[in-house]
């Protein structure tokens, strides 16, 4: 994709005025994402590789936050917002995007090395453990390592033919309509609906 391209998604994209303490937030995290990204030896120009990319992640990042934060604001689930945002995702990155984690109001991008084939049904997870919140957007098939608690641990997310959504590690399998408790955490999952 090339940098017009880019610019193109990235105006079409609307998103809701963040407060100014959402603003600032965004703004540190997308500079800590940038300063910790490796050096590369460019020719030091603006218009190098390396300037570019870094530009993309952090308005990437700003962008994201800003909608996860509507959606921690608001307090409910706007499915059709989800489904949007992780389409959008996917247009940045083709047959890349595994997982769209926010975990206290950070968020972690989960991009495969080398697209995979098509995606399939995108599911939205929640996971909740007294004042924490995890949410997940990721599609069906698809592993995600997540940190619950103190344990880091490797799940595959299913779909039902039913629009139902099975989690399963390699010690257990849980069916989201049960509300199951996953290492601690209450979970409820759920399909995200077409545009």
């Amino acid at each position: 994709m090339n940098d017009e391209t880019l610019r193109r998604e990235l105006r079409g994209w609307v998103s809701p005025s963040p407060s100014p303490v959402a603003r600032g937030r965004a703004l540190h995290r997308a500079l800590v994402a940038l300063n910790q990204a490796p050096s590369v030896e460019t020719d030091g120009g603006r218009g190098s590789l390396a300037w570019r990319f870094g530009y993309a992640v952090t308005i990437l990042v700003v962008i994201a936050a800003v909608l996860f934060w509507r959606h921690s604001k608001s307090g409910d689930e706007n499915l059709a917002a989800d489904r949007e945002m992780i389409q959008q995702m996917d247009k940045l990155f083709p047959g890349q995007v595994d997982a769209i984690i926010e975990k206290d109001g950070k968020i972690d991008l989960t991009i495969a090395q080398t697209p995979v084939v098509g995606p399939d049904q995108p599911l939205l997870l929640v996971f909740r453990h007294g004042n924490e919140t995890i949410r997940v957007l990721s599609y069906s098939g698809h592993q995600l390592w997540l940190s619950l608690g103190r344990q880091r641990d490797c799940f595959e997310i299913l779909a039902t033919p039913t629009g139902g959504v099975i989690l399963e590690n390699e010690k257990q399998v849980w069916l989201a309509s049960d509300h199951p408790v996953v290492e601690g955490y209450r979970m409820q999952a759920c399909a995200l609906p077409a545009l």
